[in-house]
């Protein structure tokens, strides 16, 4: 079991440099560009793009709920990082970051990841 968390924060470690990679790759190769713009557009104005701003809320309650619960380290952590990631939301926005929605799926595959390791270490 402990071989598998660490296999999975160090998943969570490339997620955070794939956040890194999508921005290189967006500002060097202009078809990559034109369809995410193109696609980031559509998913805003879609009905899940609306509610993308829900996620991190879902998972603060999720991690205050496991705390309350018991207390330890990677719940913790999933409380810290819900909050990082509901105030990234709230700090940025399509208009100022291209990439918007490709860097929340990857934060929502992080918080998903943080919460099966916070789950399953009881």
């Amino acid at each position: 079991m402990k071989i598998l968390r660490i296999i999975l924060h160090l998943l969570q470690i490339g997620l955070l440099y794939g956040i890194y990679l999508v921005r290189e790759l967006y500002a060097n190769h202009l078809g990559f560009m034109r369809n995410v713009s193109f696609y980031s557009q559509k998913f805003e104005n879609s009905m899940i793009g609306s509610k993308v701003n829900l996620l991190p809320l879902v998972f603060l309650v999720l991690a205050l709920l496991l705390i309350i619960k018991k207390v330890n380290l990677e719940r913790i952590l999933l409380l810290f990082f819900s909050l990082f990631f509901l105030g990234w939301l709230f700090l940025f926005k399509l208009q100022t970051m291209p990439i918007y929605y490709l860097v929340c799926g990857i934060l929502c595959l992080i918080a998903l990841i943080q919460i099966i390791i916070a789950t399953k270490r009881s």
